[in-house]
């Protein structure tokens, strides 16, 4: 899947066979031309272990340099190279190794550059003086045609990682948004039934007002947005449900300013702060308890500002509550920073300021 969004849905089974086959041809011609001034006759030897060594390093990033991406480590992935290059070493001077008893002494290019690898045996490679003749070759012949091998790796394993995130986001706000749901229903269900307790003429009103929220809840808060003008038809369905169930005790007031743009926003990321606004006001105590709400568009700029009033003397809610915690974890989540909240609390007074760039 992840292949499919970097390189395209074309780069099937038999594409990559293809890609692959015209890849070590090309670096095949390249070992040709680069040793064959150095080996001689015997180039087709160096050739082939050539094309060992870096094809078994090639086909070993893959399951190796992927784990270490995916847990975003470096330091693996230099002692990778570190690897490589002694691995190089190794077959290199064995090849020579092998080859000495086949190289005739007429034969005086080819001797030099052997006995250069061979002379003081396999310790005699991590000489100071051989290191850049080596390390020279080892990019040119291995690092080379690793590379874009290795940058492949590389990015697929970030998008995996992309994508790991992205999903992992959207399975959070769902849980988040679920969580949102049962909590107002749980405190508006409540309000109903002491209502009906009471016998209110306006109990059948306030079902109804729940049912188009349910409505809303159920079919309309799919999306990863939704559009703004729902959003508060959703949030005037519940103050109005609200004034209904607190009558004149409460004093509610909405008011809402420049909404006529089609702009959109995270579903159900408003009423948490309303909620929270009825259960430290009225619903703590309902002496002289008011709310307001007041929502503008300014500069593509949602500027939403929820205050209530506090009764210090009155039994404080019990602490709790999922409203609040999960609202700022989504805000966190999806605008990042794009938006600020500000929260005041001055004794009798309580109010948030939020601000989102739409």
């Amino acid at each position: 899947m992840v292949s499919e969004i970097i390189w395209g849905k074309w780069y099937k089974p038999r594409i990559r066979i293809i890609v692959h086959i015209l890849f070590w041809l090309l670096v095949t011609i390249l070992y040709y031309l680069t040793l064959k001034r150095l080996a001689g006759d015997y180039v087709k030897f160096l050739v082939i272990k050539e094309l060992l060594v870096t094809g078994s390093l090639f086909y070993s990033v893959n399951w190796i340099i992927s784990k270490w991406v995916s847990k975003g480590r470096i330091g693996p992935l230099i002692i990778f190279f570190v690897f490589a290059y002694f691995w190089w070493l190794f077959w290199t001077y064995f090849a020579w190794d092998l080859l000495e008893d086949i190289v005739p002494s007429s034969d005086v290019r080819v001797n030099r550059y052997m006995h250069f690898w061979l002379d003081n045996g396999y310790l005699g490679l991590f000489a100071f003086e051989k290191f850049p003749v080596f390390i020279l070759d080892f990019l040119l012949l291995v690092s080379v045609p690793l590379t874009p091998k290795m940058i492949k790796v590389i990015v697929e394993d970030s998008n995996k990682l992309v994508a790991l995130e992205r999903d992992n986001l959207a399975m959070e706000l769902e849980m988040l948004k679920s969580q949102i749901s049962p909590h107002f229903l749980f405190n508006t269900l409540n309000s109903i039934y002491r209502m009906s307790e009471t016998g209110d003429l306006k109990t059948s009103e306030s079902i109804m007002r729940l049912s188009n929220m349910l409505r809303y809840l159920l079919y309309q808060t799919n999306d990863e947005k939704i559009l703004l003008s729902k959003e508060l038809e959703f949030l005037q369905d519940y103050l109005n449900l609200a004034k209904l169930r607190f009558g004149n005790t409460t004093k509610v007031e909405l008011e809402l300013e420049n909404i006529d743009e089609p702009y959109k926003i995270l579903p159900l990321i408003l009423i948490p702060f309303v909620e929270n606004a009825i259960k430290h006001g009225p619903e703590r105590s309902r002496n002289d308890s008011w709310i307001k709400v007041s929502l503008k568009l300014i500069d593509n700029k949602l500027d939403f500002v929820v205050s209530n009033s506090v009764n210090t003397n009155s039994e404080k809610p019990i602490p709790g509550g999922i409203g609040l915690k999960n609202v700022s974890r989504r805000l966190d989540l999806r605008y990042l920073n794009n938006y600020t909240l500000d929260i005041e609390d001055v004794g009798n007074f309580y109010s948030i300021h939020l601000i989102i760039k739409l």
